[in-house]
């Protein structure tokens, strides 16, 4: 029988438990801020925490400072309550009741003014300052170096990376493999734009192709090429005079008025003494005109009208060949393509750790991996145990379940206590 989902209930605000770890689903507008600053006022209150050991941690710079002016105003605001004994604030008033004897309430006013007078020491920071936070803090339990400079933006270095990874595979390549990769889009620029997302997830399984070798496709190609070259030099004014003004042709697929640009375009693209792989790219490709395939046997003998016998020719059997070398080249190519991405993912993964610990700089997001390392390492437990001293209650806003990394942090914190934890 299948586990049954956890129910979702309605929050209320004064009736959740301060223990364990509590998810709360909370949209833009539905008073997510206001729900932060009151379990933070009960945390204080009721579950007695202090306040520089009530981690609170957000995801940007403002939202952090957002965070911090709305809990020190509400500290003030429920201190003014206590010092007063009344209040026109609802929340303030729910809190005065929860304290009914006098001496109970001069108890919690101690606490508040304790609260607002070391309120700067108070722990509220984005994810990545956590982190940094906790790796330089315990620095022996976390294995990490005890200085490191923290970059603002990698890109400069995953660029740096991505260069010297292409430098090498077009060193090694053949001449064909590279100029695909070019007619392909393929350029430092493009392939470090299109896996820097990907970089810092290493929860992530990259599944690239096996690679095929293109030995002898390659020669297979360039032999056909060679071969139609020959033909088209030597005897292509015979297959001008077997297509033009040809009556048998299919005058949609062959019409008078373009045949003669096809023809002259063999010119072009046989003149150089090898061949040109991009040119074709251009021609096989979804928008191409595929001009090329037009003089094969294969098309012309559906390209002639009923009952009709199409133009025979040498160069049009050298051109099927040419054709098909070309594409079974090209899929091997796009197979390798597709190869080099998840391989070039791997490098940038395993050389950016190598220069960053080189250079002694991290990234922003290698500090949450760097905390996870810590954590699944020989010393993580006692890691986890410290931070957990240091920090008895946490209140986790924007918190992405979605992203592993942070998850399995806190789960690896908290999870073994019953510490106040809210995933909000």
């Amino acid at each position: 029988m299948a586990a049954e989902e956890p129910q979702l209930k309605p929050l209320d605000l004064f009736a959740t438990p301060l223990s364990g770890t509590n998810l709360i689903e909370a949209s833009a507008g539905t008073g997510k801020t206001y729900t932060i600053t009151g379990l933070f006022l009960r945390l204080i209150l009721e579950g007695r925490h202090r306040v520089d050991r009530i981690l609170v941690v957000t995801y940007t710079v403002a939202a952090t400072e957002e965070l911090r002016d709305r809990i020190r105003q509400r500290l003030v605001e429920v201190r003014e309550a206590f010092a007063r004994n009344h209040s026109p604030d609802p929340f303030c008033i729910a809190m005065l009741d929860r304290f009914p004897a006098p001496e109970d309430r001069a108890l919690a006013l101690k606490r508040l003014e304790n609260a607002v007078r070391g309120f700067d020491e108070a722990s509220i920071h984005t994810i990545h300052g956590f982190c940094q936070r906790v790796l330089a803090d315990k620095a022996f339990h976390s294995g990490m170096a005890f200085e490191t400079e923290l970059l603002a933006d990698e890109l400069e270095l995953v660029q740096e990376v991505v260069d010297d990874y292409w430098r090498r595979m077009t060193y090694r390549a053949s001449p064909l493999y590279v100029d695909y990769l070019l007619g392909q889009h393929f350029s430092p620029d493009t392939l470090m734009h299109e896996l820097r997302p990907h970089l810092g997830k290493p929860y992530l399984e990259v599944l690239g192709p096996e690679e095929v070798a293109a030995g002898d496709l390659e020669r297979d190609f360039a032999t056909a090429w060679s071969a139609a070259r020959e033909l088209w030099q030597s005897q292509g004014a015979q297959v001008r005079d077997l297509l033009i003004d040809n009556p048998d042709l299919n005058g949609s697929k062959y019409r008078r008025s373009s045949l003669p640009g096809w023809l002259d375009w063999l010119d072009e693209l046989f003149e150089p003494s090898g061949p040109d792989i991009t040119v074709l790219l251009g021609e096989f490709n979804p928008r191409g005109s595929n001009r090329l395939e037009k003089f094969t046997s294969g098309y012309l003998a559906e390209g002639i009208k009923k009952g009709k016998t199409p133009p025979r020719h040498p160069f049009f059997d050298a051109c099927q060949q040419l054709v098909d070398a070309f594409q079974a080249l090209a899929r091997c190519f796009e197979g390798q393509g597709k190869a080099l991405k998840a391989d070039l993912l791997g490098f940038l993964q395993a050389e950016l750790a190598r220069r960053k610990a080189r250079l002694r700089v991290q990234s922003y997001d290698d500090l949450l991996l760097n905390l996870n390392t810590a954590l699944k390492a020989e010393g993580g437990q006692a890691l986890a145990e410290g931070i957990r001293r240091r920090y008895s209650a946490a209140l986790i806003d924007e918190f992405q379940d979605t992203d592993p990394v942070q998850y399995w942090n806190f789960r690896q914190i908290y999870g073994p206590s019953q510490a106040p934890v809210f995933l909000v």
